[in-house]
């Protein structure tokens, strides 16, 4: 699983759905915004209290599928 090459993919998927003709890829900064972004919700789940050790892992589960990141197939069940 690599997770730029992952978030990458998606990128340029969506820019050439959006039909853009003449882009530039910045693939650092697309892929440190983003996995910024998931760090800190993943963080804000960790230091929540409130949920047990498997709500955590599913909240961060739904993390990894709501930015389309393979998480692979250990929480399949």
């Amino acid at each position: 699983m690599k997770i730029k090459t992952e978030l990458l993919k998606k990128y340029i998927s969506d820019y050439i759905n959006n039909s853009i003709r003449d882009f530039e890829i910045d693939a650092d900064e697309i892929t440190d915004t983003i996995a910024i972004r998931m760090l800190v919700e993943i963080q804000h789940i960790i230091k929540n209290d409130a949920y047990s050790d498997f709500e955590a892992s599913e909240k961060i589960m739904r993390v990894f599928e709501k930015y389309n990141i393979d998480f692979g197939s250990r929480h399949d069940f």
